[in-house]
């Protein structure tokens, strides 16, 4: 047989192979990558660390999906001086996590801690060319810490418009800056006070509570594309500071204020943990109200007296195993971003062994309880899907949208 007459039998042994073949779409392997929900894991990083510690660069590399800036993004650190802006740093390590295929969480533009102390004393310290630390105020419980962040903020002596030409300057600035290389920002960082009414701040006592509104708003004038997110503590189970969030959420909407998300930070310890039911819940609520979730800033301390090391590290496994099943649960929780990397470089210090490496950078239980949670999981058949789509629409004839249906109700950083 000539070469032409082995073509054409190879030709046609192919057309009868594919003629064999379902015609159900794509390969097994492609349909099965199509129906998993794989949630992005993200770790909060340093750029001294990934400049310095061979390590922790290919642990992150390896092991996550996002970075968020520790505190490369603050204000104090862009902003050192009232209008000059330092991108040096925060552009090396945007520019790392694009060269590496990482998304980059913003955080955070407004935030009334780790300010530059321009800020927090008028500009007496700027105006001496003093180069002075930024301002962290220890949280203090209750009315002392209350006391002590109204103090602080009260010496200060800002016109609303100033600040406010400050605040909008600051958003606009930053944000353009990274348009297109940070698709997400931490607007708005802690604005909620444990009684669920506004935190004390330079922003709040001089702007006013609608400090939140204007940043928004000037937010999304800054980068129209970039989605906006209000990040807090202490909001992932039952209070009054989580109310107290759902209500400034329900009110910003009700105001058609941009917001596309809210992060739960939870900074959390084996002593005290919500379970998986507790947390769906939360995110739950923020979704019906038409928010994205997000899991920002975990970690889980472990500082015992009386307990064995491997004890503690179970019940951290647990509390990092029920926030990641919960945020698995629920579709519109998107990412789930650890505060850290390894225990030895915790914000909280090494003895709390906080995070998913330990201080060599082996992954601890807790590391394989969030795995295991993110286990990739086939969703439900597309009839079944079509078929719940077409029952939806033919027995109400509603049309739904952010959480509401036509005649119904519906150091951390």
């Amino acid at each position: 047989m000539g070469a032409w007459g082995v073509l054409r039998r190879i030709g046609v042994l192919a057309a009868l192979s594919l003629l064999a073949t379902p015609l159900t779409g794509p390969s097994q392997a492609a349909s099965a990558k199509d129906t998993l929900r794989a949630v992005p894991q993200g770790g909060a990083v340093r750029l001294s660390a990934l400049r310095d510690d061979t390590r922790y660069r290919d642990t992150f590399l390896r092991e996550f999906d996002s970075l968020t800036p520790e505190n490369g993004l603050k204000m104090a650190a862009l902003q050192p001086r009232r209008g000059r802006f330092d991108f040096t740093a925060a552009d090396e390590l945007v520019d790392f996590a694009r060269r590496h295929g990482k998304a980059v969480h913003g955080h955070a533009l407004v935030w009334g801690l780790s300010l530059p102390l321009w800020l927090v004393d008028h500009g007496a310290s700027d105006q001496l060319g003093l180069r002075l630390p930024p301002i962290v105020l220890p949280r203090l419980p209750g009315a002392l810490g209350q006391g002590l962040a109204e103090g602080a903020t009260v010496l200060t002596g800002w016109r609303r418009d100033e600040l406010l030409a400050i605040m909008r300057t600051h958003i606009a600035t930053v944000m353009r800056h990274f348009a297109g290389r940070v698709a997400e920002w931490d607007v708005v960082n802690e604005p909620m006070a444990a009684d669920g009414g506004p935190a004390p701040s330079v922003w709040r006592r001089f702007i006013g509570p609608d400090y939140v509104e204007l940043a928004l708003r000037a937010a999304r004038a800054a980068d129209p594309k970039a989605k906006l997110f209000i990040n807090e503590f202490g909001v992932e189970g039952p209070g009054r500071k989580l109310e107290g969030l759902l209500e400034l959420v329900r009110h910003l909407r009700a105001r058609d204020v941009p917001l596309d998300g809210i992060g739960l930070q939870m900074h959390s310890h084996i002593l005290g943990f919500h379970d998986q039911a507790t947390l769906e819940h939360t995110m739950r609520r923020f979704a019906a109200l038409g928010l994205e979730v997000q899991v920002t800033e975990m970690d889980v301390g472990t500082s015992l007296l009386d307990a064995l090391a491997l004890d503690r590290l179970a019940r951290q496994a647990e509390a990092y195993g029920a926030a990641a099943r919960a945020c698995n649960a629920v579709a519109a929780c998107k990412r789930f971003t650890t505060w850290g990397i390894t225990d030895r470089l915790s914000w909280i210090g090494a003895g709390e062994a906080p995070l998913l490496f330990d201080a060599a950078y082996r992954p601890k239980p807790a590391f394989a309880a969030v795995r295991s949670a993110f286990a990739p999981r086939r969703a439900k058949p597309a009839a079944a899907r079509q078929s719940r789509r077409w029952r939806w629409r033919a027995g109400t004839g509603a049309r739904c949208g952010w959480g509401s249906c036509s005649g119904l109700r519906a150091g951390r950083g």
